[in-house]
């Protein structure tokens, strides 16, 4: 029954995610939910760029939600855009999105805890043998990228004493 569940749930998030992106690209295209208006809206404040890459993005991982092999990434594609897209109704006091919101995100982490195996083998032993060479340089790209960061924000902070 849960299969079942995930796929209808793989399925509608798919058609939801393509339909509004190309919504956004293609103004008469059909769509379930989103506004098409995004771009024109964001082009305003010199946004509009930012306006198709949200269009693209969500078109992209609508479109690769169809295809069964590829459930998991996509799925962890939408996790970052479905969240930002359910703070926002949020934060806008909105009443009834934030319900819709939740169910499908809902939909979208029972996707991502069916694949739950395939996610700890990403972070798990196999991981860990395959960096056993390289610890020397993570380690040592990690301290020096952060210096370089801490550098660049307070820098100025050196130079002036």
């Amino acid at each position: 029954m849960f299969q079942k569940f995930l796929i209808a749930a793989q399925v509608l998030l798919a058609v939801i995610y393509t339909s509004a992106g190309l919504s956004k690209l293609i103004h008469w295209f059909p769509n379930i939910i989103g506004p098409v208006w995004l771009i024109d809206e964001l082009s305003k404040y010199n946004l509009g760029l930012f306006g198709y890459f949200i269009a693209l993005s969500q078109a992209t991982v609508g479109f690769l939600l169809f295809f069964p092999k590829f459930r998991l990434v996509a799925s962890l594609m939408l996790l970052p855009i479905h969240m930002c897209i359910t703070i926002i109704p949020i934060s806008l006091n909105w009443h009834g999105t934030p319900f819709v919101n939740v169910v499908l995100l809902t939909m979208i982490l029972a996707m991502l805890y069916d694949d739950k195996v395939k996610l700890i083998s990403l972070f798990g032993a196999n991981g860990a043998l395959q960096m056993s060479g390289n610890k020397i340089i993570y380690w040592s790209s990690f301290v020096l990228f952060w210096l370089a960061a801490i550098y660049l924000k307070f820098g100025h902070m050196l130079r002036s004493a």
